[in-house]
């Protein structure tokens, strides 16, 4: 596999990427906006201690795009349904949905209700924190959305998932995930500051710095372990089959993860095979790159393989999408206003004309789907594997007041043809399950066999 030299822009962030990095933490497959907007000043009506919910709730109002419509009596029995179960699992009592009139203007019931808790907590030693009574009402709010996509990200979180549409960011490199409290390790980036170190796959890290991990969430202890270049990191870690953990010293660098990369199949004549694994701020630049050195060496036919690629930048996936179709449109979105926007080809791209496939599965999403779309709209590829993820949704990256984040489905988008792709998904022109076996990779290997058929072949 040859990764691509890459060519640093300064592009603008429009864009989401369930697996964690140090550092970056990549949330399934959305395709962002990265925005701030300014909401009015809180009714006087609203406790200050929920300004945060007030200010999401603004945003649901007036901007929300998902499949379904905002329904502020269904949000305020979400919102004092949170706030009432998070009583219950602490041990406290307090009134029931039917005592509040949920049809009462601007989330009345919700103030009234958050009135009623305020009293318990300063009549009774409950010891619990007002914010996390907030975070409960924002939790139940959302869920009332019955979408996804649509998520509130504490300050912290907030400060990682921004970070996770660069490239490159400085942390150790690692892979991580925390089933049962426990921080473990997927695998270390090649040649990252992890992997030298000697980070292994299957790793536990116990303790960042002699605080040990236990209790924490995942955000919590991926901002533990991030840090600046050149700064050392002490971690506890406990080695896969072995009973003492041993303490390992990591000096943070600068990570750098392409997500493109090309093989020219040496053993294939012809044909050349390109990965997209992500849609990122430098993806633009890699793609390039790897067409125009594609181009130079006179391939007959290509494969662009964006399997398990779960997303990324909306501008990325349109530059990149660009880059197979002389013209006409990429996809087009209807916001929750019914407005119409579309997108069309970016001139100049530098593979329209050679033979085309694209490899897709059921983890192919948001901007794989886009790219995937828009070919087979336009009958330029062939879409061969299996049905992808089904995210066709615009989200919006909005930071709040207090400095965490509000993920807000803005639009729906769909495919040249109108195909919707939320909850849908594409399915492939031929579609090839994945098995694996002795033969390796069912789905490339068809894709080469169907390009080798359709490539001429010169006669002496």
């Amino acid at each position: 596999m040859k990764p691509v030299t890459r060519h640093r822009y300064r592009l603008p962030l429009l864009s989401t990427l369930a697996v964690a990095t140090i550092l970056v933490t990549i949330g399934c497959g959305s395709i962002d906006l990265l925005q701030r907007f300014q909401t009015d000043t809180p009714s006087s009506q609203v406790p200050q201690e929920m300004a945060t919910l007030w200010e999401i709730y603004e945003h649901l109002d007036s901007d929300y795009g998902g499949r379904e419509t905002v329904n502020q009596r269904i949000l305020s029995q979400g919102a004092i349904q949170g706030m009432l179960d998070f009583l219950d699992e602490a041990g406290q009592t307090g009134n029931t949905l039917t005592d509040y009139d949920l049809d009462t203007p601007d989330l009345g019931s919700v103030w009234e209700a958050w009135r009623d808790i305020s009293a318990i907590l300063e009549s009774e030693d409950t010891g619990l924190d007002v914010q996390d009574i907030q975070t409960a009402a924002i939790s139940g709010l959302l869920a009332a959305l019955n979408d996804p996509y649509t998520r509130y990200l504490n300050p912290d979180r907030y400060s990682l998932e921004r970070e996770a549409y660069h490239s490159d960011f400085e942390g150790i490199g690692t892979w991580v995930r925390m089933p049962d409290d426990q921080l473990i390790v997927i695998a270390p980036m090649l040649d990252s500051p992890a992997e030298e170190a000697g980070i292994l796959a299957g790793d536990i890290i116990l303790e960042v710095d002699g605080v040990p991990l236990q209790g924490l969430s995942l955000s919590e202890a991926t901002l533990m372990i991030r840090g600046p270049r050149g700064t050392p990191v002490d971690l506890l870690v406990l080695h896969l089959g072995s009973d003492s953990p041993v303490l390992i010293t990591v000096i943070r660098g600068v990570i750098k993860q392409p997500t493109v990369i090309w093989d020219p199949l040496p053993s294939i004549d012809g044909i050349a095979y390109l990965r997209i694994s992500q849609f990122l701020e430098d993806t633009d630049d890699e793609l390039e790159k790897a067409l125009e050195e594609i181009a130079s060496q006179d391939y007959d036919a290509l494969i662009v393989d964006v399997r398990s690629n779960p997303g990324g930048l909306l501008s990325t996936a349109i530059n990149a999408t660009s880059q197979f179709l002389k013209d006409g449109l990429v996809i087009y979105q209807v916001d929750g206003h019914g407005n119409r926007t579309e997108t069309k080809v970016k001139k100049g791209g530098l593979a329209t004309e050679i033979l085309l496939v694209i490899l897709v599965n059921g983890s192919s999403a948001s901007a794989s789907e886009i790219l995937a779309g828009a070919v087979q709209d336009h009958q330029r590829a062939t879409l061969i594997g299996t049905k992808t993820f089904g995210k066709g949704s615009v989200n919006d990256l909005r930071k709040l007041t207090d400095g965490s984040g509000l993920y807000l489905t803005y639009a729906l988008w769909y495919t040249p043809d109108g195909g919707l792709i939320e909850g849908e998904g594409l399915v492939p022109d031929i579609v090839v399950p994945a098995i694996a076996g002795p033969t390796g990779d069912s789905q490339l290997s068809f894709a080469i066999a169907f390009l080798q058929e359709r490539i001429a072949v010169p006669v002496g």
